[in-house]
């Protein structure tokens, strides 16, 4: 039994609203938590209310983080005995018989005997119209692998984005839940890498089931690429996340050297694309020294 876990922080309610219908015929519960500052649940009733599924409905009446609303959603999973927790974002939409085709795919590698940490879907950027590249780190440099979507290959990636990867819970009891610490960015990073490094499982994007998603705030084109543009409260994150996870033996050393390069780049770039720059380059230096002492949870913004 697959258990959903959405988190919620100020959602858009025709947004959240496509998520619960296109979740509705697919599993029988959903598990919702709340992290908005004050509690959206009487707001969105009238959309709760539509979906006939049993839904639990954590308020948390403060941002806790992602990694903490999901671990709440996995933890009253493995106390209800569920099979495997599918985490989502607010702002996701899922295709018809995603869950079953993300099962289907799990088993096929399961009997093949390998160790798989998670399975996921192609994403969709719907601000870009591109999809989601596997993801394997080397030496300094990031390897980016294109999914094909006309074949039904597996596609190995060394992690996966969080929203819409399904999870045995069998494999949570033995890998660990994700890091509060981090509280947002690098959280399905830091447990993918944890998954591969240390135990040796697997992350895999299943080219047959295509999910729309929406990434970052805004995106800007450089060097030919599209880059997703976040606020100067999740630069911060990335960045000393990025910082602290240096020292986490969860992250494998390709990893770590790539860290050398990206954390300059990504204090110069962000500081340089914000609307403040002076005060994102001020904020950008806090987040790495906070990612040094370990100043972590909500950090600066304590």
């Amino acid at each position: 039994m697959v258990l959903p876990i959405i988190v919620l922080f100020n959602p858009e309610k025709e947004l959240l609203k496509r998520l619960l219908i296109s979740l509705k015929d697919q599993v029988n519960d959903i598990c919702i938590v709340d992290n908005s500052p004050i509690s959206v649940k009487n707001e969105i009733d009238d959309i709760l209310n539509t979906i006939p599924n049993k839904i639990k409905y954590y308020e948390l009446n403060e941002n806790k983080g992602i990694a903490t609303a999901q671990n709440i959603g996995i933890q009253y999973a493995q106390d209800n005995n569920y099979s495997h927790v599918l985490l989502l974002d607010q702002d996701s939409g899922l295709p018809d018989n995603m869950i079953k085709g993300l099962l289907n795919a799990e088993n096929k590698l399961l009997d093949k005997g390998i160790k798989v940490a998670t399975v996921g879907p192609v994403f969709i950027d719907e601000k870009t119209n591109e999809s989601v590249s596997a993801i394997h780190t080397k030496l300094f440099y990031l390897k980016r692998v294109p999914v094909d979507v006309n074949s039904s290959e597996p596609v190995v990636s060394d992690y996966i984005i969080a929203s819409g990867s399904l999870i045995r819970i069998s494999v949570l009891k033995e890998i660990g839940s994700m890091v509060d610490e981090l509280f947002i960015d690098w959280v399905d990073i830091e447990w993918g890498e944890r998954a591969n490094h240390l135990y040796g499982y697997k992350s895999f994007i299943i080219p047959t089931v295509i999910m729309r998603h929406s990434i970052g705030d805004e995106t800007t084109k450089s060097f030919g690429r599209n880059f997703n543009l976040h606020s100067d409260f999740r630069n911060y994150f990335i960045v000393r996340n990025a910082v602290y996870l240096m020292r986490s033996k969860s992250m494998s050393f390709n990893s770590k050297s790539l860290s050398l390069i990206k954390i300059p780049y990504y204090i110069i770039f962000y500081s340089f694309m914000s609307k403040r720059r002076l005060y994102s380059l001020g904020l950008l230096a806090k987040a790495a020294f906070d990612g040094i002492v370990s100043n972590m949870g909500k950090g600066h913004f304590k």
